[in-house]
């Protein structure tokens, strides 16, 4: 009896103990609409899409969100999975490792709409003084362009600000996240929408990765992404959350 009674009271103590917490994983991130953002619902579309993935491998995302540059500065230190979302080439060689690849998106210009951009390829646009963020990767081939003087740039800190100075007639144009420039036509920019839109011309789809800190504890963490991944359709998980909350 004294030990029936006791494997009960173990038992119940055993029950009673609060569940193993899971495994969490940190990350930094920018203002990115609609992909990331800190006062976006569920932290923007693409955050969505990493906390499904590791959900489905019983792992808890937190987020913190900074300017880019800090962002990937931060990612650095230990305790951090890493940054994200990123584009490959803007995953820094030292210190960080490319994730699978989480979702993908398209890329082009935005552009006055009363002086559209013409070209067939990009040395068309030669001459042209076209806008970029600072510390972004774009494509290689416009890197190229710009980097051997063919097109000239103008670097700014967000792509607001080059959606803006598309409209006031200060730039040709500017590279862009053609989902990110729909979110700021519909949102931050709607008072200046009447006067830029995107090229018709899509330029690239790009790919969107976690940039994994080198640092961070859990070695297997690409495996542990790419078998998320599969578990989950980030396609569905970005088309429902643009229709549940980007109006």
């Amino acid at each position: 009896m004294f030990k029936f009674k006791s494997w009960i009271f173990c038992l119940a103590l055993l029950c009673a103990l609060p569940a193993m917490a899971a495994e969490k994983w940190k990350v930094t991130s920018l203002d990115w609409q609609p992909f990331s953002g800190k006062t976006l619902p569920e932290g923007g579309a693409g955050i969505a899409v990493l906390r499904a993935a590791l959900k489905a491998e019983g792992i808890e995302l937190v987020v913190e969100f900074f300017p880019w540059t800090r962002a990937i500065e931060t990612a650095k230190e230990p305790g951090y999975a890493g940054m994200y979302p990123s584009w490959p080439e803007d995953v820094p060689a030292e210190g960080f490792t490319k994730s699978p690849v989480l979702f993908r998106s398209a890329v082009g210009f935005v552009e006055p709409k009363a002086k559209p951009l013409v070209w067939n390829k990009l040395e068309d646009l030669k001459g042209k003084t076209i806008g970029t963020v600072q510390d972004y990767g774009n494509t290689p081939e416009f890197m190229a362009l710009i980097k051997n003087g063919t097109i000239k740039t103008q670097v700014v800190v967000d792509d607001i600000t080059n959606i803006k100075k598309v409209s006031a007639g200060r730039i040709d144009g500017a590279f862009i996240d053609l989902a990110n420039l729909d979110y700021f036509l519909k949102n931050d920019a709607k008072d200046i929408a009447s006067t830029v839109q995107a090229n018709s011309k899509v330029l690239d789809t790009k790919d969107l990765v976690l940039g994994l800190n080198n640092k961070f504890e859990n070695k297997k963490a690409a495996e542990i992404i790419k078998r998320g991944i599969a578990k989950i359709d980030a396609e569905k998980i970005i088309k429902d959350y643009m229709a549940k909350h980007i109006k």
